[in-house]
């Protein structure tokens, strides 16, 4: 198996457990909140066979992850009875989502500075994680601590969770960002945003991926200057 095939293994993988984790954290939400439709459906689990959808989770990744060090996908839709919480609720369970990647990448991010200090020669590791995560392969590979695979996991966790944060604060009707803001917009207008939907996409393809990078660049910026100066 060539390099840039396991990098972009490797990069699926996290991309699926952090779909599954986005997807479990809006079930888990929707249930404290009093609907327990998700949680009936085994919704509130990281086993992503539970939330996988075949274009979100496993055709259009595919497609584009060997041409593309960044790659988006998704889940299928949390159910919900919205009765059970009302529209509020129904906005706090969107908004669970991206606060669930953002969450993720946290984490990663303190797993990471942990072993940094922990295990000397992971600081010396981390620039390779970074550059290997954006498919460079000219990078030397060699010597590298055995606990590497780990580091690379890690700060795959980072990326791709921010990334993920970022595609799903877009404000198109079908993605997470767009239903939070159905939330705050008067009636006319939400029923005119609803209808905008197709048209919106076909944006999307042309500049959603600008919008993207405009949300998770600073993100990443300053992840990873803490990452390196801490």
């Amino acid at each position: 198996m060539s390099l840039e095939v396991a990098l972009a293994v490797f990069e699926y993988v996290v991309m699926v457990l952090a779909l599954s984790f986005h997807d479990m954290v809006q079930a888990w939400t929707a249930s404290r909140l009093g609907d327990q439709t998700a949680r009936m459906l085994g919704r509130i689990t990281m086993n992503p066979v539970k939330h996988y959808d075949l274009l979100g989770t496993i055709i259009f990744p595919v497609i584009f992850i060997y041409q593309s060090p960044l790659v988006l996908g998704w889940g299928k839709p949390v159910p919900m009875t919205t009765r059970n919480f009302g529209k509020r609720g129904e906005m706090l369970v969107y908004a669970s989502g991206p606060a669930a990647h953002l969450f993720a990448a946290g984490v990663c991010l303190i797993a990471l500075l942990v072993l940094k200090h922990t295990v000397p020669a992971i600081a010396l590791a981390l620039p390779v994680a970074a550059a290997l995560s954006l498919r460079d392969t000219s990078v030397a590979t060699v010597g590298l601590p055995q606990a590497f695979p780990v580091v690379l996991f890690l700060y795959y966790g980072i990326l791709v969770n921010l990334l993920l944060f970022a595609f799903n604060l877009v404000p198109l009707p079908s993605l997470d960002g767009g239903k939070v803001l159905r939330y705050f917009l008067p009636y006319n207008a939400k029923e005119q945003f609803d209808r905008m939907g197709f048209w919106l996409m076909i944006a999307f393809f042309f500049v959603g991926f600008r919008i993207i990078l405009a949300i998770m660049s600073p993100l990443m910026g300053l992840f990873n200057g803490l990452l390196f100066a801490l």
